[in-house]
């Protein structure tokens, strides 16, 4: 017996007088009847009669379908770097339907363009980005398995690297910290874009000249969002150094360092990239902020910092990271000193 008022959940089938199972699904639009013995064979009737439709699913359609319900979802500095990829995946995969790619295509696709000189980065993001899509076609019945997930990017392909700054442009930095702070609080703490835009100044303790590092902005059209780290290692301290300190505000401030002209509301994206652009015209230079945060992970091995201190302090999840970073600039420093060799010899 049941409790008076209690309900128990409708099932997903109707079994039939005749002891089938049965499920009505609306598709394309479409009411249509699936039976069988066990809810199973329903199930397994209705993906063979989405995976059927691959004429209307071909793989640009259902890359756009993918990326308007995940685009508000993906942070603004991701979506620039994903956009394109999505578009090359659409002119080459285009009219194919999503259950007739095989893992051969995707491998081959993906082998034929890493070999324009692209990085591992580029190469990666673009495989990923099918991944994904195909990876949606399953979820939604339109292919019955995804076949980008066991290929693999080719080996050896070429590291991107962007170049730190130059000794006139860290010189531009620390000259003109008093009208443009931005790049001088990358440069002197390692911290990405997102985490500068989303410091407060309660996380600044200058009695124990530390900074804790503990949110991000990303930005979703052109509104800024707070996040915390995908990492734990996203979550960290650095030193508050005394050339950073000289130019901080007096006084006990409160909120975000970086904020509309209200004082309490989180920059916009256009505010945020002018605030930058502005500093770029005045100094001189084409530097984005990775490569003054660059520049910081260069100061670091030209300190004499330990990798593994370097890698909590630049916050880099995998120690590989760091470890990339300190060999490209120890092999740019071998270049320099041979081109001032042969100079000189």
């Amino acid at each position: 017996m049941f409790e008076r008022g209690v309900t128990m959940p409708r099932s997903r089938y109707y079994r039939r007088p005749d002891g089938l199972y049965e499920a009505i699904r609306v598709i394309e639009g479409k009411r249509v009847a699936f039976r069988g013995k066990k809810p199973a064979d329903v199930d397994r009737k209705i993906r063979e009669y989405r995976v059927g439709q691959d004429d209307r699913k071909q793989f640009r359609a259902v890359a756009e379908e993918w990326w308007n319900e995940h685009e508000q979802t993906i942070a603004w500095n991701t979506q620039k770097s994903y956009k394109p990829a999505i578009e090359r995946a659409k002119d080459h995969f285009g009219k194919e339907p999503v259950s007739k790619i095989t893992a051969q295509d995707v491998d081959g696709w993906i082998r034929e363009f890493s070999r324009g000189g692209r990085s591992q980065k580029v190469v990666t993001t673009q495989l990923q980005i099918v991944r994904q899509i195909l990876g949606f076609a399953v979820l939604k019945g339109y292919a019955a398995t995804n076949a980008a997930q066991v290929v693999k990017p080719p080996r050896g392909l070429p590291r991107e690297y962007r170049q730190p700054p130059t000794t006139a442009e860290v010189k531009a930095i620390k000259e003109l910290a008093g009208q443009h702070f931005l790049p001088a609080l990358i440069y002197y703490t390692g911290m990405r874009w997102g985490e500068a835009m989303g410091l407060r100044w309660e996380d600044i303790d200058r009695e124990a000249k530390l900074i804790h590092i503990r949110r991000s902005v990303y930005y979703v059209s052109t509104k800024p969002m707070i996040k915390t780290p995908k990492t734990e290692m996203g979550v960290r301290v650095v030193p508050l150094l005394d050339a950073l300190a000289a130019v901080l505000p007096k006084g006990k401030l409160r909120g975000y360092l970086f904020t509309e002209e209200d004082g309490k509301s989180l920059l916009a994206r256009s505010r945020a990239s002018r605030l930058w652009s502005d500093w770029q015209k005045e100094a001189g230079t084409t530097l984005t902020a990775h490569q003054v945060r660059h520049g910081y992970a260069t100061a670091l091995l030209e300190a004499g910092v330990d990798a593994k201190v370097a890698q909590r302090l630049l916050g880099h999840a995998q120690i590989s990271t760091t470890l990339d970073i300190y060999t490209h600039v120890r092999d740019e420093a071998v270049k320099d000193a041979a081109a001032r060799m042969n100079a000189s010899f």
